[in-house]
């Protein structure tokens, strides 16, 4: 009677995601850039151990505790139907039977595709959860232009990007030292990319040329987007641009100044 209770305990426990079962958590966060070409599969992989010879395994992938994909250990793996043209189900991602469908291959990835995924991996004797997170960036079709306005010894600038993911961090950087700076506005328009600005009140005290960069950054990404203007000229240039080149464009502006 007691082996027989411990029984129907052990199959409540399974079918509930096995909830009492030991875990085992990482984090491994991933930057997906969006390319124009066609691109290699993104690949995460459940780092499990099982027992001898278990009489079941089961792996299943969750995207924001949404169900995606399911492989038990004898039958082919599956993608949930909604979620099949984005999931490569045939992708063997190990040559150990017990692991051979266990990774999850992403194809065709969109802003969408970003989110926290998890692996749960089941057997009748252990339960082991495996976190990771993907993060989409797609700065394909952007714009970005840095404006200025110059009126007595005040000079307004106006840092502007459109049609970027994720939500960017924008900075405007001036050589000069009395600047005043306002909180960028970001949105997210309908198709769920993020525009937004940054504007920088900049009081000039001398008549030497000053030199102005807006840098559009993403939590996680090295890389900028970057645009730079000087109140010398007639306008802003759509560039990527590195700090070293802004400093020695101010160091030439100067010289430029001084033999004048």
């Amino acid at each position: 009677m007691d082996s027989l209770l411990i029984v129907i305990l052990a199959i409540g426990l399974f079918q509930r995601e096995a909830i009492c079962y030991p875990t085992r958590d990482e984090t491994d966060d991933k930057i997906v850039v969006l390319q124009n070409e066609q691109m290699d599969p993104t690949i995460l992989d459940c780092d499990y151990n099982v027992e001898e010879n278990p009489k079941f395994i089961i792996v299943k992938w969750y995207r924001n505790e949404k169900s995606i994909y399911q492989w038990i250990f004898g039958s082919p793996p599956r993608a949930i139907p909604e979620y099949k043209n984005e999931i490569d189900s045939t992708y063997e991602g190990s040559s150990e039977p017990s692991k051979q469908y266990s990774s999850l291959a992403l194809i065709n990835p969109t802003i969408d595709t970003t989110g926290d995924y998890k692996c749960v991996v089941q057997t009748p004797l252990n339960t082991t959860t495996n976190h990771q997170r993907i993060q989409v960036i797609d700065v394909r079709n952007y714009t970005l232009e840095l404006s200025h306005k110059t009126i007595h010894n005040e000079t307004q600038l106006n840092c502007t990007v459109t049609n970027v993911y994720p939500r960017p961090t924008i900075t405007i950087v001036s050589n000069d030292q009395d600047v005043v700076k306002r909180e960028p506005m970001v949105f997210e328009n309908e198709e769920g990319y993020f525009d937004g600005s940054a504007v920088v009140a900049a009081y000039d005290t001398d008549d030497d040329p000053d030199a102005y960069q807006c840098f559009v950054s993403f939590d996680g990404y090295a890389q900028n987007l970057t645009t730079r203007t000087t109140s010398a000229s007639a306008g802003s240039s759509h560039v990527d641009f590195n700090p070293w080149l802004f400093c020695f464009l101010y160091y030439l502006l100067s010289k430029l100044k001084a033999l004048i």
